[in-house]
């Protein structure tokens, strides 16, 4: 198996010893779970030095929940206050690991979380891997990696973005140790919902990883090209600017948090602003279709959606004051066109039409992509609204179906009508099952299964808007 650091030409990865910190253990009659530090600062004290990976703790370890900084996300409005409630380490590298108790060579499941690249993070509640371990018989292995600017801009050796630099040495370490944990290196799925599907998708494209990964599991993977070296260096002129003279090893945790805040500011309305640029191991032309194809090695995709996604990111709070001129100029620049608008809002057409841009078309285009390329894509759209006013099905709100309930305590993630959550969870999480199974259903292109409260239905799947704008940024 070749890994980062470890294959053709390379020399191996420094190891350090085991990682410290247990606060206690817990072995449950099905399922062992495992906090642990997964890799440390190369030097502690500087947020910019690379993630160096560690020996992996014994099984039943438990190191108190930690994030890495990050002020108030966007969407805690839906998700609650998790991330404010635990600590925030810049040497947050853990993972949260549940085996079936006594797992033996068991199908191993590497979730990435999502949060914008800054914010969220693998100890969160809502990634509740027992519950996903349990209802798969899956190792489950959810590694986290650091957020912001410094991230995102700063760069390891070759050039590849130190966020991205962390994905593909979490996966890599995943991937080493999980017999440590009962798992199989033979049956490999690699998922990730939001930034963290982005993250996967990187990986599984890494020439290193891609023979190892046997499927993906993507959960509102966004269209996000990665910057080139024009969105780079004006990027960094806003960083530059922010941090007036200093570097981001000066910075306190609360500063250096501030300025992922400006980048992003300056960014309103034109995407991303903390987003990893390309160079290293992070291709510019990630998320074009003839050339990501030949990269990926799998057999199986599972594309999935909510069907409300950018209700998540521009909640129903903002929809009275919402301009018309924003949400005509957002169509006609990535679709060439203005609808009708009929009697929709500004807010309702702006949500639907980023939605579609950034999600729905997204996945439309892909699955057809894989599928015209051999591989077996099952897509699935979210339908179940949630308990938040007007929130409809956003973006985050299939999180508590697919890992768990109890996760999601404390948000407004779950269904505004709880009866039959149990039910619909399994439908949600019905093609993961299929998949690790072997007796997936692919859907036919222009089709996806809709899963709402009252079923799944097959529902053809062609676009409102025009033919999307999309390529490679600057």
């Amino acid at each position: 198996m070749s890994l980062p650091g470890i294959g053709p030409g390379t020399s191996p990865l420094p190891v350090l010893p085991r990682s410290g910190g247990a606060v206690g253990t817990l072995e449950a009659p099905d399922v062992v779970l495992t906090r642990c530090r997964w890799a440390r600062l190369a030097h502690p004290g500087r947020r910019t030095s690379r993630a160096i990976p560690v020996a992996p703790a014994e099984p039943g370890t438990l190191e108190e929940a930690v994030l890495f900084p990050q002020g108030p996300g966007g969407m805690d409005w839906l998700l609650g206050p998790g991330a404010a409630e635990l600590g925030q380490d810049d040497d947050a590298f853990q993972v949260t690991v549940a085996a079936p108790a006594g797992a033996a060579g068991a199908p191993l499941l590497i979730f990435l979380p999502g949060g914008g690249f800054v914010s969220g993070g693998a100890s969160l509640p809502v990634y509740d891997a027992v519950a996903l371990a349990r209802a798969t018989g899956c190792v489950v292995m959810v590694p986290g990696y650091r957020l912001g600017a410094h991230g995102a801009l700063g760069r390891a050796k070759d050039g590849t973005p130190l966020l991205v630099d962390d994905v593909l040495r979490a996966v890599a370490w995943c991937l080493e140790h999980a017999e440590h944990f009962g798992g199989s290196r033979a049956d490999v799925t690699l998922a990730g919902q939001s930034a963290g599907a982005w993250c996967a998708l990187v990986a599984a494209q890494d020439p290193a990883l891609a023979p190892c990964i046997t499927r993906l599991a993507l959960y509102s993977l966004p269209f996000q090209p990665p910057p080139g070296q024009e969105g780079r260096a004006e990027r960094q002129g806003v960083v530059d600017a922010a941090l007036a003279g200093r570097s981001f090893d000066e910075l306190s945790a609360a500063e250096a948090v501030e300025v992922s805040g400006a980048l992003n500011r300056a960014w309103a309305g034109r995407g991303l602003g903390v987003q990893p640029p390309s160079g290293g191991r992070l291709p510019l032309d990630l998320l074009e279709y003839e050339s990501l194809l030949p990269r990926l090695r799998v057999r199986e995709v599972l594309l999935a959606h909510t069907r409300d996604e950018a209700r998540g990111m521009i909640p129903p709070v903002a929809a009275d004051g919402f301009p018309a001129p924003a949400a005509e100029g957002y169509e006609r620049s990535h679709f060439g066109a203005v609808p009708a608008a009929g009697e929709r809002s500004p807010w309702r057409r702006m949500t639907e039409a980023m939605t579609e841009h950034e999600f729905a078309g997204f996945s439309r285009e892909l699955g057809a992509a894989l599928a015209a390329a051999g591989v077996a894509v099952r897509r699935t759209r979210w339908d179940v609204e949630c308990s938040a006013p007007g929130a409809g099905a956003a973006h985050n709100t299939d999180l508590p179906a697919l890992f768990g309930a109890d996760g999601a305590r404390g948000s407004r993630l779950l269904p505004a009508e709880a009866g039959g959550f149990a039910g619909v969870s399994a439908r949600w999480r019905a093609p993961l099952l299929a998949a690790l199974a072997g007796t997936l259903e692919p859907t036919d292109p222009g089709t996806v299964v809709a899963v709402g409260p009252g079923g799944d239905a097959v529902v053809a799947d062609a676009g409102e808007y025009a033919g999307a704008v999309r390529g490679v940024q600057a």
